[in-house]
């Protein structure tokens, strides 16, 4: 637990010290489609999300977001599209809401100074904390995301995420490891 909280710290502190000369005063959205893994179940299945970044004044481009999200993986006894069905298949299909930060780590230009122009590619880490609904079992728990990814300028991006759904004792917690791409606008 040190060596993460030491990690984040480094990694703030990091973004802080290498940045742009310029913000980025706009509202950016991206759209994303994961395929996932169910580490209980071992299935696969789909996840999707829309974020809303918000305006950054800061001159690194790092940026608060929200993000709603969907996920579903396939039951084994039924059709894959079926969703929220009441108990009918063994499908599980959860929605989230959730709050977080981007922190931009560096880009494609390697700039020697600080006061040099950043490309447009970007590494990026993600943390997202909020709530979410199993629909198995009918459940609300707190959902945990975070993400690292890269972003190709500034449109694509490609990630790779953990999805976390931490529900009432006695009930199983959903966990999911994610891959896939997105778009910004």
């Amino acid at each position: 637990m040190k060596t993460a909280i030491i990690t984040v710290v480094l990694l703030l502190f990091y973004s802080a010290t290498f940045s742009r000369d310029k913000p980025d005063p706009r509202h950016r959205f991206a759209i994303g489609l994961l395929g996932h893994y169910h580490t209980e179940n071992y299935r696969f299945g789909l996840s999707g999300h829309f974020k809303w970044l918000l305006p950054t004044d800061q001159a690194n481009g790092n940026r608060f977001l929200f993000t709603a999200k969907a996920t579903h993986t396939g039951p084994e006894d039924g059709p894959f599209f079926s969703v929220f069905d009441q108990g009918k298949y063994d499908n599980i299909s959860s929605v989230y809401v959730m709050a977080g930060h981007r922190i931009n780590l560096f880009d494609k230009g390697w700039r020697a100074t600080a006061s040099d122009p950043t490309g447009d590619n970007a590494v990026y880490l993600e943390f997202n904390i909020g709530g979410g609904y199993n629909g198995l079992n009918r459940l609300f728990g707190v959902a945990l995301n975070p993400a690292i990814g890269y972003a190709f300028n500034q449109r694509f991006e490609l990630n790779m995420a953990y999805q976390g759904l931490i529900v009432e004792s006695g009930y199983p917690n959903l966990n999911y490891l994610e891959v896939g791409a997105g778009y910004r606008f």
